[in-house]
C-alpha cells in the first residue's frame, strides 16, 4: 500500500491524476456492488436481522429487499437500510 501511495505522490500532471481518480471510482463501485450482492444472497424476506446504529443494537425483520438496500420493520416502523450494515439475528 505504501508503494501505491508513493507512486500517487509522484504524479505531476492533472491528466494522470484524473485517470487515477476515475480508476479508483470504478474499483470502489465494483467493490460496493460485490458487497451488496453477497449480502443480498444471504438474506431473504422475513429474516430477523440486527443493525448497529448510534451505539444501539436494533432488531427487526426484513420486509422488502432491493438491489443495495432492504426495508426493515423495526418496532412497527419501516426503515430503508443498506444491506451491508445488516447482520443475521
Amino acid at each position: 500500500m505504501k508503494k501505491l501511495i508513493n507512486l500517487i505522490d509522484q504524479i505531476d500532471n492533472m491528466h494522470d491524476m484524473n485517470n487515477v481518480i476515475a480508476s479508483l471510482k470504478i474499483k470502489r463501485a465494483f467493490l460496493r456492488n460485490e458487497l451488496a450482492r453477497t449480502a443480498r444472497a444471504k438474506f431473504s424476506i422475513g429474516d430477523k436481522v440486527t443493525i448497529e446504529s448510534k451505539g444501539k443494537t436494533l432488531r427487526g425483520v426484513i420486509h422488502h429487499i432491493q438491489i443495495k438496500n432492504a426495508t426493515v420493520r423495526i418496532d412497527g416502523d419501516l426503515y430503508k437500510c443498506p444491506l451491508s450494515i445488516l447482520e443475521a439475528a
